[in-house]
C-alpha cells in the first residue's frame, strides 16, 4: 500500500516534529509514500528533509491509496488540480484553522493512519463545477471544488450580472459580485454572504450575491443539472473571476457558463464521522449551555 503526500509551505509551530512523527507512523503501518514534487522540494530547502517525489501525472495514473493533503481547506482545494478526474480520493489533515475539507486534526493523524491501513475509511463523493469560456487562461484548468466567483475589483463600482438558468433569464444582480457554489463551497465564502450550508451529495448549486444592492434579492438553491449562464458589466473595464483560490482578471463583458463537471471529487473520511459532527465540531455547535443540561 502507498498513499502521495502533498503541502503548501507550512509555517506552523511543532511542523517539523509533527512531519518526523507522520512519516514515521506510515513507516511503522508499513504504507509507503511519495511526496508531490513541490512539496518535497519546499521540505529539502526549508527543513533538509529528502524524499520520493512525483508530480501530478504519475499521482493521477499510479496505485496509490489516497493522496493526503497537508494543511488547510486551501491546501486540499489545490488537490483538485492534482487529482484531476483520475477519482483518487484524498485525506485531509487540518494544520490551519476552521478546516472543513480538511477536517482530520493534527492530534488525529494516527487514527487516520490506521483507518488507512486497515480500511477503517469511507469515501464522499463531492461536485465539482466546471467553467466554459473563450478565456485560455481559465481552460488551462476550469473546474473548481469550491465556488466560482465574479466580482468587481479593488474599489470600483457595483457589477451588474446578468443571470439565466438553461437559457432563461434569471435575474440581474446589482452587486459587488456572485457565487456559483458547490455544497461543499457552501461553508466557504458563500456562508459569509448569507448562503445556506448544504450536505455534501446533495445535487444542488447555491446562486449567493455578494452585498447585493437590491434587499429582495437573496441567495437561492438551484439543481446541479441546470446550467448557469452569466454576463457582467459596469463601469469598469475589468472584473475578477475566481475558481476556488486561483484568480483572473477578465474583461467586464465576458460571458460565461457554470455547469456540473462529468466527474466527482473523492474526499476518504476516518469511518463513523460524518458532516453533521464536522458541523458541530467547526462552527461550535452545541456550545451553548443549555445543551449540557
Amino acid at each position: 500500500m502507498k498513499v502521495a503526500i502533498y503541502g503548501r509551505p507550512v509555517k506552523i509551530e511543532g511542523f517539523k516534529s509533527f512531519f518526523m512523527n507522520f512519516i514515521h507512523l506510515l513507516e511503522e503501518n508499513g504504507i509507503g509514500y511519495s511526496l508531490h514534487d513541490t512539496f518535497a522540494n519546499y521540505l529539502k530547502a526549508n527543513y533538509g528533509f529528502s524524499y520520493e517525489s512525483c508530480d501530478s501525472k504519475f499521482i493521477q495514473t499510479a496505485d496509490f491509496k489516497c493522496l493526503i493533503s497537508l494543511g488547510g481547506d486551501g491546501t486540499a482545494l489545490d488537490t483538485l488540480e492534482i487529482v484531476g478526474s483520475s477519482g483518487l480520493p484524498v485525506m485531509g489533515i487540518n494544520l490551519g484553522r476552521l478546516g472543513f475539507l480538511s477536517s482530520i486534526k493534527m492530534d488525529e493523524i494516527e487514527d487516520a493512519i490506521v483507518a488507512i491501513k486497515e480500511g477503517g475509511t469511507s469515501v464522499e463523493t463531492r461536485s465539482v463545477i466546471q467553467i466554459d469560456s473563450d478565456l485560455p487562461e481559465i481552460n488551462s484548468f476550469p473546474y473548481a471544488l469550491n465556488d466560482f466567483v465574479v466580482q468587481k475589483r479593488d474599489t470600483s463600482a457595483m457589477i451588474t450580472v446578468k443571470t439565466s438558468l438553461d437559457g432563461s433569464f434569471l435575474n440581474n444582480y446589482w452587486a459587488d459580485g456572485l457565487i456559483v457554489a458547490t455544497p461543499t463551497g457552501s461553508s466557504g465564502y458563500s456562508l459569509s454572504c448569507g448562503g445556506p450550508l448544504i450536505f455534501p451529495g446533495s445535487k444542488a448549486l447555491i446562486i449567493t450575491p455578494i452585498a447585493a444592492h437590491n434587499l429582495t434579492v437573496r441567495p437561492i438553491v438551484v439543481p446541479d443539472d441546470n446550467t448557469i449562464q452569466i454576463e457582467s458589466s459596469g463601469r469598469a473595464d475589468t472584473v475578477l473571476i475566481t475558481l476556488d483560490s486561483r484568480s483572473f482578471i477578465v474583461p467586464s463583458n465576458t460571458q460565461l457558463t457554470i455547469k456540473r463537471a462529468n466527474f466527482d471529487f473523492n474526499m476518504l473520511k476516518i469511518s463513523g464521522v460524518t458532516y453533521m459532527d464536522t458541523l458541530r465540531n467547526k462552527l461550535l455547535w452545541g456550545a451553548d449551555k443549555r445543551d449540557k443540561q
